[in-house]
């Protein structure tokens, strides 16, 4: 018995586990190479859950990054929309009010508060204007 567990030891990699169960008779060796063939197999299983469980959080990562990437350039976009109209707005204001208008790369150097501020000012000028 001893032969057959050393040739099985030095061996066994060598035979698919159906062969070994024919050469093998023995209950012991047949549990051995049952137990091993069910502990790869496992592995085996383990291997393919866990790589697709990466491949799904990875997925998810790509997801969540394109989201974030999406709503950054829409939250830029309104801003810059908004700073385009502002200056349109503020150009417009003092070309009516009779004042020096202001070049816009000058305007576009201003942050969307600052533009803000300025429409308002001149809102209440011609405001006042109008009613003198």
């Amino acid at each position: 018995m001893l032969d057959c567990w050393l040739f099985w030891f030095l061996h066994a990699h060598e035979y698919e586990p159906e062969a070994l169960l024919m050469l093998f008779p023995q209950h012991a060796i047949q549990q051995a190479t049952q137990t091993i063939t069910r502990i790869a197999q496992i592995t085996e299983d383990k291997a393919m859950y866990d790589a697709r469980e990466k491949a799904i959080r990875d997925q998810q990562w790509i997801l969540n990054s394109v989201n974030r990437a999406y709503q950054k350039g829409e939250r830029e976009g309104e801003i810059k929309g908004e700073t385009k109209g502002e200056i349109k707005l503020i150009r417009a204001l003092q070309g009516i009010l009779g004042v020096p208008v202001t070049e816009e790369p000058d305007l576009r150097a201003m942050t969307l508060e600052q533009l803000e501020a300025l429409t308002s000012s001149l809102q209440e000028k011609l405001r006042n204007r109008a009613s003198s």
